[in-house]
């Protein structure tokens, strides 16, 4: 039995036995667990956890962190990145943000809130900026919505609080490797932004991959687990 099939009989039982009088449980949320491998140039640098829990009433809590370091011979580090945000789906889009991230030291917070049929984001406690409410955050933890696939995207960039606009075009189907397995997967470019970048998805539109090139710097995030 499928995780989706199951899931409907599971919920077909338990209309069952509420139409027959007897006591019904709260559903547990659905919690799941990505674990990435960060490369830069070959070598392993770091690493990405990316948690969804799907809440009744069609609501869906991501919590995305990662953590690089790229070091020079010996202990001298280039490079460091840390980021953990936090978002809020409803209804496929997006309803608040809050992003954490600090290069080399240097920190900013980004917080975004609903207004109305709006976005508002705030940079390090001031803007108030309007955003478009069906903006595609940068985490790509999901893939972007049907309707701008081989089309214009507007992008969130978590990191920074600036609104992108890309093009988001379908490369092909391939299959990669995740765990034992090898699945096939939606490969998509985005390109039009600072940092072009390559992504992968599986069958239920969520990241298995990242490729990108920044300041000549090869770097892939690469999933190597799903947990529930």
């Amino acid at each position: 039995m499928g995780p989706i099939r199951g899931r409907r009989a599971l919920a077909c039982l338990a209309v069952i036995a509420c139409a027959l009088g007897q006591a019904c449980p709260l559903w547990a949320d659905d919690t799941e667990y990505r674990d990435y491998v960060i490369f830069v140039d070959g070598k392993e640098a770091g690493q990405s956890r990316i948690s969804m829990v799907e809440k009744t009433y069609g609501t869906t809590d991501v919590v995305a962190t990662a953590k690089v370091r790229v070091k020079l011979v010996g202990l001298f580090t280039a490079f460091s990145y840390e980021v953990e945000s936090r978002e809020s789906w409803k209804a496929g889009k997006l309803v608040s943000l809050k992003s954490v991230a600090t290069e080399d030291g240097k920190t900013t917070r980004v917080e975004v809130s609903r207004s109305g049929e709006q976005l508002r984001v705030q940079i390090n406690g001031t803007g108030g900026n309007n955003l478009r409410s069906d903006i595609w955050p940068s985490s790509y933890w999901k893939l972007a919505d049907k309707q701008f696939h081989n089309k214009q995207v507007p992008i969130l960039d978590s990191d920074t609080g600036n609104e992108l606009i890309g093009q988001l075009e379908y490369v092909s189907l391939e299959k990669l490797k995740v765990g034992t397995r090898h699945d096939d997967c939606y490969h998509f470019r985005v390109t039009g932004i600072p940092v072009p970048i390559d992504l992968w998805f599986d069958q239920y539109h969520r990241l298995v991959r990242q490729e990108f090139t920044e300041s000549g710097h090869r770097t892939i995030v690469q999933l190597i687990v799903i947990r529930r």
